[in-house]
């Protein structure tokens, strides 16, 4: 993820309220932006699952301009950058998509080593019948994309990588039967790492 400082720089050089996502969900902004943060994740998420909903499909860039508000996102293999602006004339929307690729060439690596406990792979079976109770026919298709997203290798799991693939499931979910039941599976699916 891009350290807030470095938005911080890109954003006093004319990138209004910057935003960055992966597509596990985390997600980093500004001051500008905490207010929004919920919102940049939402819309992440949604976006994400689409891509992988549609399949084959690479899509670099997206943009929504508005009467009063405006979104201009850029997108890798499983992350994002993006902005949102107030529409105005004049304003050089060229600089913004400038600054965007400044910040896209910038995710931080990933850490070498898995924290946490490691996990039977029994554990994706217990998943999976849990999620089969709140989504019935969708259940394959959420658990594979999630799968193949969140990178998930059904031989070596981590306590904190099932986590992380619960909370997507979650929120993956939560697009189908709603937030609420979307938010219970999620607690069901993490009594079962406790």
């Amino acid at each position: 993820m891009i350290e807030r400082d470095i938005l911080e720089k890109i954003e006093s050089r004319g990138l209004p309220c910057p935003f960055t996502a992966t597509s596990s969900g985390e997600v980093s902004t500004t001051g500008s932006g905490e207010a929004l943060i919920e919102k940049f994740s939402h819309t992440a998420t949604v976006l994400f699952e689409t891509i992988n909903a549609v399949g084959d499909v690479k899509i670099d860039t997206l943009e929504i301009l508005g009467e009063k508000k405006s979104l201009i996102i850029e997108f890798e293999d499983d992350f994002l950058v993006g902005t949102l602006f107030d529409s105005r004339a004049g304003l050089d929307v060229s600089q913004l998509y400038n600054l965007l690729e400044e910040l896209k060439g910038k995710p931080e690596a990933e850490a070498e080593e898995k924290p946490g406990s490691v996990m039977g792979p029994e554990l994706l079976d217990k998943i999976k019948a849990v999620m089969s109770d709140y989504l019935g026919d969708f259940t394959e298709r959420i658990y594979k994309n999630q799968l193949k997203t969140q990178k998930i290798n059904p031989d070596e799991l981590y306590e904190d990588d099932i986590r992380r693939f619960i909370f997507a499931l979650g929120k993956a979910a939560g697009m189908v039967i709603g937030p609420s039941r979307g938010a219970s599976l999620t607690n069901k699916l993490l009594e079962l790492v406790k």
